[in-house]
């Protein structure tokens, strides 16, 4: 029998390192268990890069959600060219842990590429996109995420609560453009997310990218909701977010744009013809 702490399922946001977080109180299902029925419909899937000094914490809050759902989620870690002791560690996670696979690139091919690896490996209908550096926090986010899977999602966002990480500003900005651009109604498009394998499989994700598939997916009409979440400080290592991602993902939304204005006007121009 794995423990956990269930003090920790009583409304408390205790962060990774298990002392208490001052973000924002975020409400959880309590009580309610989630549906045994997700274990054969949800892959969670890791996207990590030189994350060897959280990937064993990481697995330990994994363990602690698993015992908290009553059953286990399989496991997809995607090590995008890790160059420090990841790959070892995984090797070690990977003979304790039966639910995990890891599929590793041989170069650092970015995070769009890491979506396209997971769509191309998970075999669930569902992924749940989690953090390596935890400040997401499985034992929060995974259950919350769960509780509001209906029939009637396509998409869940998880909303970072007590957000502390310095981009707030930048994300802001971004998701005002892409309610503009794509009707999008949530207020985190860039975090963890619990999506249908099948949509983002249809989804050019050299174009859309890991950044913008949330958006799309509205602007297509499918439905995307949110749920608040607690935000926690990175638990070991250096922030992969710079300068240079700001100019990257200006050049990233150009192209986005450019080829949903292309697709919607041949849409358009298809209906009006289809009409005369």
């Amino acid at each position: 029998m794995i423990s956990y702490s269930e003090s920790f399922y009583q409304g408390l946001n205790h962060s990774p390192d298990e002392s208490t977080s001052s973000g924002n109180l975020v409400p959880f299902p309590g009580e309610a268990r989630i549906s045994s029925v997700f274990a054969e419909l949800v892959t969670v899937v890791i996207p990590m890069f030189n994350e060897e000094g959280n990937l064993k914490r990481l697995f330990d809050l994994l363990e602690e959600t698993f015992a908290y759902l009553g059953f286990r989620l399989p496991v997809l870690v995607v090590d995008d060219g890790s160059s420090d002791k990841s790959a070892a560690i995984l090797a070690g996670l990977c003979k304790k842990y039966p639910y995990l696979k890891v599929v590793t690139h041989k170069t650092n091919r970015g995070v769009a590429a890491v979506w396209q690896t997971a769509v191309d490996n998970v075999q669930t209908k569902w992924i749940f996109w989690g953090q390596a550096d935890l400040e997401s926090d499985p034992r929060s986010d995974i259950p919350l995420l769960l509780a509001a899977c209906n029939s009637n999602v396509d998409a869940i966002a998880g909303w970072r609560q007590g957000r502390g990480d310095g981009k707030v500003r930048a994300s802001s900005m971004a998701n005002r453009v892409c309610s503009l651009v794509f009707g999008q109604t949530i207020h985190d498009m860039n975090w963890i997310k619990l999506v249908k394998r099948g949509l983002v499989a249809e989804l050019p994700l050299d174009i859309v990218s890991h950044r913008y598939i949330l958006p799309v997916l509205k602007g297509k009409g499918y439905n995307v909701i949110e749920v608040p979440t607690p935000w926690h400080p990175r638990y070991s290592g250096q922030t992969k977010f710079g300068w240079q991602r700001f100019i990257f993902s200006s050049l990233t939304f150009t192209k986005l744009l450019t080829w949903w204005l292309a697709l919607n006007s041949s849409k358009l121009l298809k209906t009006k013809l289809l009409s005369t």
